[in-house]
């Protein structure tokens, strides 16, 4: 579990794919192997960007970007009741985005005791 920390530098990057999180065991029932899934998946324009197999899942990208980004990377609806709950979550977990501003550390027993 992780504590996020730092705040939201508006930077975009997050806005610019779709994030499916997807059950693993019942996907690779489907498909057979990760190979055949990610070759499906390469075909449709989506990239299989992580796994957590501790946990059964799968992590899907498709690079459709949000029709709140404006063209210089600025949401449209940031601070307004129309921001739906899943950006306001995100990211919830270390992501590979260099100019976010938001920093992750392991939680703690006191984290957890706090929450």
């Amino acid at each position: 579990m992780w504590v996020r920390e730092g705040e939201c530098h508006q930077c975009g990057e997050c806005c610019k794919t779709v994030n499916v999180t997807v059950v693993r065991d019942i996907t690779l029932r489907q498909h057979g192997t990760i190979e055949e899934l990610e070759r499906y998946l390469k075909y449709r324009g989506i990239q299989l960007v992580g796994e957590d197999v501790d946990n059964n899942y799968l992590f899907y990208a498709i690079p459709i970007p949000c029709d709140q980004l404006t063209a210089d990377n600025r949401c449209q609806v940031h601070a307004t009741p129309d921001k739906p709950l899943l950006c306001l979550k995100y990211p919830s977990q270390p992501d590979d985005i260099e100019q976010c501003g938001y920093t992750f550390r392991r939680a703690t027993v006191l984290d957890r005791v706090g929450s």
